[in-house]
């Protein structure tokens, strides 16, 4: 098999299916703890229903840091489950997806840097066209810095031990 082929096969199914399955889990807590006219995908999508009062969130406090701590464990087992298993590796996924998320978040503490750094072109490429609108209407939330670091830590423990059991 080419090296091109290799390298478009998941080598970890058990690290794939679950970090789809955080992901989803991720986006069930914002279909059930925020208002649908705050989050971009419910409107991206046309989910219009509220399920709980947005006021009386259900998670309560969990549920404001729980999306940002899902978010990095998903993309890093995801990501993670299409390489051959090892400990740099794994590492440097994870970092990645810690510091992606760190700067999405000091881009709602630094806004018009943010602004200004993100590319006219990202308008144009469905998801990335909020950028902008993202980091002008976020907050700013150390705790989720928090969040991301715990994620990015699970995420790197999860894929050394699903790891040492991926096919090759």
């Amino acid at each position: 098999m080419s090296s091109k082929m290799e390298s478009a096969i998941i080598h970890s199914r058990t690290q794939f299916l679950a970090g789809m399955f955080l992901l989803l889990l991720g986006s069930l807590v914002y279909v059930i703890d925020r208002s649908p006219d705050q989050v971009y995908f419910t409107r991206f999508f046309g989910i219009h229903l509220k399920m709980f009062d947005a006021g009386t969130p259900l998670l309560g406090p969990l549920g404001l840091r729980l999306p940002a701590f899902i978010h990095v464990l998903s993309f890093s087992l995801i990501t993670g489950s299409f390489f051959r298993s090892g400990n740099g590796r794994y590492l440097v996924i994870c970092v990645f997806w810690l510091l992606v998320n760190t700067c999405f978040e000091l881009g709602q503490k630094y806004k018009p840097l943010a602004v200004n750094l993100t590319p006219d072109f990202f308008e144009h490429i469905p998801f990335l066209e909020n950028t902008r609108n993202y980091f002008m209407n976020g907050t700013f939330d150390v705790y989720d810095l928090v969040a991301f670091f715990l994620g990015a830590l699970t995420g790197y423990g999860l894929l050394l031990v699903t790891g040492r059991n991926s096919t090759k």
